[in-house]
């Protein structure tokens, strides 16, 4: 079969129709959906199927592919499933009359429910939970599913699943953090940018007329205030049409995979943003590693997730150049030692994982340490754009107000006159 190259993570994911033989050697048909045709197969082989054809189903319209957001699965809503699954197989109840008794009582989205749904009459088909699970990537991701599998060979699910909760939860809980932290500046901005825009586009054109009126050379800046008002006046739609271009042009350019990995390179070099981010970064994968080796996946797996749990093309990057040299048998921390992204402590605490074979402690704490210092520099970058946009916003602001007020000193002295 023709396998064409996996395309990059897009997050958009399209039908598969495909044939595939079970292990009894009887063809079986059906359709699944996934990022590309290699992600499609992996899906299959997954499922206990050989795949003979796959071949992407011509797209139709659909309310799920138009308004993405409305069927989104909370993240929220795995991790509190996780727990519960977790905790009732725990006190001895079977998967399958677990999964049952959650799919009358879970509190979720409806999205959710229909997975929880296709999920068990899967398993009553007598399939196993890891594939029934890996038809919803957008619930449960490529670590999920891999982490489930290998906790239902040895037997260990619901500590597998209680420890995927404790991931996906501190991933979910640092998310919500640096949104908020951002959220005041954004606010900041935004009101700014609308007080400016209705003082140009509403107010200023009334007084247009008696400033122009006035006989005596006006002040410069209430000159180029004018300019200003009459180019947004008269050229709103133009300009209008022209941001909407840009904004355009620039979503797909994003999109592309050189400019996509050149602003991920530029997001970690800045000054304010880099540290943030990297930290951010280095974080998300310690923790990976962490909770994939207690779990007890092999080193080998853990490298083909790691560069997926990251949304910076450049740590991926470095991520795959540490899986080739792993796969050379040079380990994890001879190959990170040369790529200058990660920091020597990083490099050194794998060493001494790999060395003592604690390698699942030394990342928690690794992970641990760089979640708390990367929450410390959100705060400080929060701290320090929130009061340069409220200096720029006031700047801007007091430029219209002694515009507009230096003309009426003008008037003043020509009546004291």
């Amino acid at each position: 079969m023709a396998r064409a190259l996996e395309a990059p993570a897009s997050g958009k994911l399209v039908s598969f129709r495909y044939v595939a033989s079970n292990l009894q050697g009887k063809q079986v048909k059906g359709t699944v959906k996934a990022a590309s045709e290699i992600a499609a197969e992996r899906l299959i082989i997954n499922q206990g199927y050989d795949p003979l054809t796959v071949e992407a189903v011509p797209s139709m319209f659909s309310l799920e592919e138009a308004f993405p957001s409305f069927f989104q699965v909370k993240p929220r809503d795995v991790i509190i499933f996780s727990r519960q699954l977790a905790t009732l197989l725990k006190a001895g109840i079977s998967l399958l009359s677990t999964l049952e008794i959650l799919q009358g009582q879970v509190a979720a989205s409806r999205a959710f429910k229909t997975i929880l749904r296709d999920i068990v009459n899967d398993l009553r088909a007598g399939g196993s939970f890891s594939q029934a699970i890996s038809k919803h990537p957008r619930a449960f991701n490529d670590i999920y599913c891999r982490t489930v599998a290998v906790g239902e060979q040895s037997g260990n699910l619901d500590t597998v699943l209680n420890q995927m909760a404790d991931y996906l939860e501190k991933r979910d809980v640092m998310g919500k953090k640096v949104g908020k932290a951002l959220s005041y500046p954004i606010m900041i901005m935004v009101m700014g940018v609308v007080v400016t825009f209705v003082l140009m586009t509403r107010v200023m054109p009334a007084m247009i007329g008696m400033f122009t009126s006035l006989k005596t050379e006006l002040p410069l800046p209430t000159r180029i205030l004018i300019s200003m008002t009459n180019i947004l006046t008269h050229y709103q739609l133009y300009i209008l049409i022209a941001g909407a271009v840009l904004a355009v042009l620039a979503l797909w350019l994003i999109k592309q995979p050189a400019a996509r990995r050149f602003l991920d390179r530029m997001r970690l070099t800045l000054p304010v943003i880099g540290p943030p981010t990297l930290m951010t970064e280095l974080a998300r994968f310690a923790r990976t590693m962490s909770v994939l080796v207690s779990a007890g996946v092999k080193l080998q797996e853990i490298m083909e997730m790691a560069p997926q749990a990251s949304g910076n093309k450049a740590v991926r990057d470095a991520l795959n150049r540490v899986k080739e040299g792993l796969l050379l048998g040079e380990g994890l921390s001879a190959p990170m030692g040369r790529i200058k992204l990660f920091p020597p402590l990083l490099v050194q605490m794998v060493a001494v994982g790999e060395e003592s074979n604690t390698l699942p402690f030394t990342m928690g704490v690794v992970a641990d340490f760089y979640e708390t210092t990367a929450e410390e520099k959100v705060t400080a970058m929060v701290g320090l754009i929130g009061p340069l946009a409220t200096v720029g916003i006031s700047l801007l602001v007091g430029f219209i107000a002694l515009s507009v007020i230096m003309p009426m000193y003008a008037i003043t002295g020509a009546f004291d006159k």
